[in-house]
């Protein structure tokens, strides 16, 4: 698979979501929200319209998760607002300059794409069934080798996952959904099942009071840092429009101290970190500075042991400006470092010290467009 598959998977999905909004829109009406509170999040997009008989005030929605171990169901998975999701899609490309590589003459440089679609299928005030679609490409130009197997680095690693997600408002409050997604992640995607990949969440909304709430889940994902079952059990306080906090896991934190202002912070097991702090100085206009811990994972085609991986662990601090160019359109250009970066071949994390490709590390640029409906 190249570049060239790569759009035209981003452009079959585009014509995809097109046709299928025509449907949502057909849908039945949603059901009004529970009481209004202030948007708590960075980028809400466009907010939902309330019906009249709550006062025709606007409210966006909910923030959420995006741990690569928790249940998103299209990124709603925490939030109590049903029948108001909205489609959206995000394309991001990073360009990674050529960095040395640990104990070799060569240097590692990489070019990585992002794209992925959200859209609802059918909701009203106590159901909701979406579909996702996401697509990761890294380009690589290396001489390097995998040291304990000789074989040299791959040029090419692909994810990409198809997925659907259902919610379910209860009579009594509490809201239960699930989600399912079938994929691959290899540089040779859908070369055999063995590279194939299925994942699969679950989850428990529970309120307590009028904002409170607790939060179970259960996810699984083959290409997960834990590639087994991972439950999450956490307390959602939110005491004031400027506080959010959740307590376990996943955790996270949101805390506005005034207006222009926002931190958040999140983590979940076990080395995925993301941190930042937002100014607004102007509406359509937000400045940001980041800290993240990432990891990914892919099924080489010829690796010797069908349970391996290929792990890649890396950490980055960013700075970036985000701009509205217009209603529900976002353009995000972001610049920083990238340290402690590292590749190994393994079934977990313990097999770190073994097979391992450290890069040196380094500058990166990225560009971003996200676009809600």
């Amino acid at each position: 698979m190249s570049v060239r598959h790569f759009l035209g998977v981003a452009a079959s999905a585009v014509a995809v979501w097109v046709i299928a909004s025509s449907d949502a829109r057909a849908q039945a009406p949603p059901g009004p929200l529970p009481p209004p509170a202030r948007e708590v999040i960075e980028d809400p997009g466009p907010p939902v319209q309330v019906p009249a008989e709550n006062g025709g005030r606007e409210r966006a929605e909910p923030p959420s998760f995006n741990g690569t171990s928790a249940p998103t169901a299209g990124s709603l998975w925490d939030s109590p607002v049903l029948g108001h999701a909205t489609p959206r899609a995000d394309y991001r490309i990073y360009w990674f300059p050529g960095e040395p590589v640990g104990g070799q003459p060569t240097n590692l440089a990489m070019v990585r794409q992002d794209f992925s679609v959200f859209h609802p299928l059918w909701q009203d005030c106590a159901n909701e069934w979406a579909a996702t679609v996401h697509v990761r490409g890294e380009i690589f130009s290396t001489d390097a080798i995998i040291p304990n197997t000789g074989k040299s680095f791959p040029d090419e690693l692909w994810n990409i996952r198809l997925g659907a997600s259902y919610r379910h408002l209860f009579d009594n409050g509490w809201i239960a959904g699930g989600g399912v997604s079938f994929g691959s992640a290899s540089d040779k995607p859908f070369h055999s099942i063995d590279e194939m990949t299925v994942g699969i969440n679950g989850f428990l909304r529970i309120p307590q009071g009028e904002r409170n709430a607790w939060l179970f889940s259960l996810a699984y994902s083959p290409t997960s840092e834990l590639a087994f079952p991972v439950p999450g059990v956490a307390f959602l306080w939110w005491p004031t429009d400027n506080f959010r906090m959740n307590i376990g896991l996943p955790f996270q934190i949101m805390y506005r101290p005034i207006d222009e202002v926002t931190f958040e912070l999140s983590y979940m097991l076990i080395h995925t970190v993301h941190a930042r702090l937002t100014y607004r100085p102007i509406k359509p206009l937000r400045l940001y500075i980041g800290y993240d811990w990432d990891n990914e994972s892919y099924f080489l085609a010829d690796r010797a042991d069908v349970n391996d991986r290929l792990f890649y662990y890396d950490q980055r601090v960013t700075g970036g400006v985000a701009y509205d160019v217009c209603r529900g359109v976002t353009l995000d250009f972001s610049s920083g470092f990238t340290f402690n970066r590292y590749y190994f071949e393994g079934q977990h994390f313990s097999d770190q010290t073994n097979n391992r490709l450290n890069v040196g590390d380094g500058p990166f640029v990225a560009l971003q467009c996200r676009i809600r409906w």
